[in-house]
């Protein structure tokens, strides 16, 4: 593996762990309103009840977006192994590194998104 792949990888890398690290305390945060719950069964008199479906289905929306996060990284990580990282899906030209660094896992150009 080139030294250009390695910074590549270890960049993928240090956004995954901080998509994991951000993932836990969602995760967390879900355990703690499913135990909230659990404590009622009356939602529509319940005065909690919707607050914690709300935060309920907005901890729920950023956990598939942190997951889908993931494994948009390990396609990117399937990229730098191919040769195509870094290359717009739609034009065919380099996204800049910069970029890069904001989205690793990006697969167009900001011409083309």
């Amino acid at each position: 593996m080139g030294d250009l792949a390695a910074r590549q990888h270890r960049a993928i890398g240090a956004r995954r762990a901080e998509i994991r690290e951000r993932l836990a305390g969602v995760q967390e945060r879900l355990t703690e309103v499913r135990a909230a719950r659990s404590d009622w069964t009356d939602e529509e008199h319940d005065p909690e009840g919707f607050a914690l479906t709300f935060e309920w289905q907005q901890a729920e929306g950023v956990r598939a977006q942190y997951e889908a996060e993931l494994r948009d990284l390990d396609d990117a990580d399937a990229r730098v192994e191919s040769g195509t990282y870094g290359i717009c899906e739609v034009c065919g030209e380099p996204i800049p590194a910069a970029q890069l660094e904001l989205r690793p896992a990006r697969t167009r150009c900001v011409s083309c998104t």
